[in-house]
């Protein structure tokens, strides 16, 4: 009688683990159109939903099942991403980030041998992505003598972590960070 329960319970729990579907960002390209107007867009998957996602235009990417990296035209130093995780890397979205942050500086994710980290700023909520809360962190670090700027913008998807995250020279940052941070309003059923 034990074994049979024991059995019982290890299907329901694999049920309940399929049954949660996960954030597939492997990227496949299609084309929307809207009033005549032909515009590629990334098709994403939760399980059966499609996830859409217009990137910037000129934007190459390649992607895997937790993360997208895009290339920007013109700046071979610069790149964005985007990446899944199971469960946010910080408790809450709140005043207290910043403080958590600078006090972990791990959770930043900079690459080996940064210098110089400063967090410029901390914004909550600078922008919803489908009715999701969001945290953004903006730093500036030196790395191998040249000034750099990154911006990770974290969305709670219902306990799971999307990230935004734009890394590039420091001049080019305020221009690239307009125009990542706009393509951010394209996203459909996040």
């Amino acid at each position: 009688m034990v074994p049979a329960i024991i059995a019982l319970v290890g299907l329901v729990l694999c049920g309940v683990c399929s049954a949660r579907a996960d954030l597939d960002l492997t990227p496949t390209e299609s084309v929307r159109t809207l009033e005549q107007v032909k515009m590629k867009q990334l098709v994403f998957h939760d399980g059966d939903k499609e996830i859409t996602y217009q990137a910037p235009r000129g934007w190459s990417c390649a992607g895997s099942p937790s993360s997208v990296v895009f290339s920007i035209p013109d700046r071979p130093q610069a790149k964005a991403s985007i990446q899944s995780a199971a469960r946010l890397r910080i408790p809450a979205f709140d005043d207290k980030a910043a403080k958590l942050f600078a006090d972990n500086p791990g959770l930043l994710q900079l690459p080996k041998g940064a210098k110089n980290v400063r967090i410029t700023a901390v914004s909550i909520n600078p922008l919803v992505i489908d009715s999701h809360p969001t945290l953004e962190v903006q730093m500036s670090y030196t790395f191998f003598g040249q000034n750099c700027a990154r911006s990770i913008l974290l969305v709670n998807r219902n306990g799971a972590e999307v990230s935004f995250v734009l890394d590039c020279n420091a001049p080019d940052f305020p221009a690239l960070h307009a125009v990542f941070r706009g393509s951010l309003y394209s996203f459909e059923n996040l």
